[in-house]
């Protein structure tokens, strides 16, 4: 349900934009000064978005290898200033099926994500986050940290939207897995494509 919901949330996020920035423009063209101005970037007001991505990794992190795909999920929130830098926070979430030896279950992964990037050249920009993970299950319940420091670039249209793409790669910290009943470390590659609008 809540899949569907956030699903919903960006569908409507992303029309709200198109429809600002078609407004937005039609108001620059009959203002000489207004249509230079937009012509330079982001027509925004303030540097508030909100958005989502995909994400697509190798695995959940260690000792919990799903090989590659879809890892989650997650609606984002934050400050993007355009050819500066950003501050976003996400809550990633994705369900997936595991098994012992004899036994089936499903685990609700989940992510706090907080995330600064800084822009080098024009769109292209940096990244460093940090990442608090969970897995809850019928086995038994574990979270981790993990940092990471990775790259992107974002493209605008519509005068207050944006894609961007990116790349990390994450430190897994030491923790305690009970579905392996062991501690352990190690890091993986995730990738990530999704979109971003200005509310303002």
């Amino acid at each position: 349900m809540k899949k569907v919901f956030t699903l919903c949330l960006l569908l409507g996020v992303l029309a709200f934009a198109q429809k600002g920035g078609a407004a937005s423009t039609a108001a620059n063209s009959a203002d000489a000064s207004g249509t230079q101005a937009a012509s330079s970037g982001p027509s925004i007001r303030t540097p508030l978005v909100v958005g989502g991505f995909l994400g697509f990794g190798s695995g959940t992190g260690v000792g919990a290898e799903r090989g590659l795909g879809l890892y989650q999920v997650e609606p984002i929130i934050g400050l993007w200033y355009p050819h500066l830098g950003f501050l976003r926070v996400g809550y990633g979430f994705y369900d997936y099926s595991s098994k012992t030896e004899d036994t089936k279950y499903e685990v609700e992964h989940t992510d706090l994500d907080i995330k600064l990037g800084v822009h080098l050249l024009g769109e292209v920009y940096v990244t460093g986050m940090y990442s608090r993970v969970s897995e809850l299950s019928d086995i038994g319940d574990v979270a981790w940290n993990e940092w990471g420091v990775g790259g992107g670039s974002m493209l605008l249209f519509f005068s207050k939207t944006m894609l961007y793409a990116e790349v990390c790669y994450r430190w897994v910290l030491k923790h305690y897995d009970p579905f392996q009943d062991k501690s352990i470390k190690g890091g993986r590659v995730q990738m990530n494509i999704g979109f971003a609008a200005y509310v303002y």
